[in-house]
Order: C-alpha cells, then sequence, then structure tokens
C-alpha cells in the first residue's frame, strides 16, 4: 500500500483530482448499493414476469433506474417471487409525475420514515400495509408538487 500512496503524492494535481473523483463516485454506488441492494436487467424481469423485453419496458408500473452504465435496472426489492410487490405500481404511478428521477422513489420506498416507526414503506408494503403506503405516497407526491 505505501508505494500506491506515493504513486498518488507524486502524480499531478489533475490526476490526484480525477482519482479522488472516481473515489468518490465508487462510494457513493456502493452506499447505493447497500440501501437499494441488487438490481434484475430487463431480460431477467422479463423471464421472471413471464413478459416480452417490450412489454417490461412499456410498463410504468415497474420501479426502473437508470444505472451510471446507462442500462436500466430493476431494484429486486420490488420483486415477491414471480409478481411485482402488492402496492409497488401504485405507488411508482402515483410519485413519477412529482419527480425528476425514478431514484428518487427508490429512495423513499428503501429509507426508515419516522412516523412508522423507522420501518421503511417497503416493510409496510411486505407486511400488507398497501392502503398506509398508498396514503403516504400521495401525501410525497402533493408536497413534491407544490
Amino acid at each position: 500500500m505505501p508505494a500506491l500512496l506515493q504513486r498518488y503524492q507524486d502524480a499531478s494535481e489533475e490526476t490526484r483530482r480525477q482519482v479522488d473523483r472516481l473515489l468518490a463516485q465508487d462510494a457513493d454506488d456502493r452506499a447505493w448499493a447497500e440501501q437499494l441492494g441488487p438490481v434484475y436487467r430487463q431480460r431477467d424481469v422479463a423471464d421472471l414476469l413471464g413478459k416480452s423485453k417490450q412489454a417490461v419496458s412499456a410498463d410504468q408500473g415497474l420501479l426502473k433506474l437508470e444505472l451510471r452504465s446507462g442500462q436500466v435496472g430493476y431494484p429486486v426489492f420490488q420483486f415477491d417471487g414471480r409478481r411485482v410487490l402488492p402496492g409497488v405500481r401504485e405507488v411508482v404511478e402515483t410519485l413519477t409525475p412529482s419527480v425528476a428521477t425514478s431514484w428518487t422513489i427508490a429512495s423513499w420506498l428503501s429509507s426508515p420514515q419516522p412516523s412508522w416507526d423507522g420501518a421503511r414503506p417497503l416493510d409496510q408494503l411486505r407486511a400488507g400495509r398497501i392502503e398506509e403506503v398508498l396514503a403516504a405516497s400521495r401525501r410525497v407526491a402533493r408536497t413534491l408538487a407544490a
């Protein structure tokens, strides 16, 4: 490790900035991966749901994330076996018009909420509290639209 540190210290200021930026980007990617978990590719979702890739792409009720690679990822957390977790479609459809990107929806679904004693909306959906989550998503949409 000392040799690597020495190479970094000997590098130009621009090179050090680029390395720092890449390391920060990697840390951000790892933080998102820890919060959201793995993602499926379009073909995986098509196989899982028994649909064509075109039908998956056109499905506005699926949570799709534009990845840094330019590909689209579908967070695994939105699926329950071979179906979409009940309530996810409605949450996605409710929040989509109010957010800049679907990453905001993914973050909301996977973030602890004080109003539910730290439970995530995703946890509430898995527990069958669909109406509570939908009501909360409507409140969030109204707040974001204001």
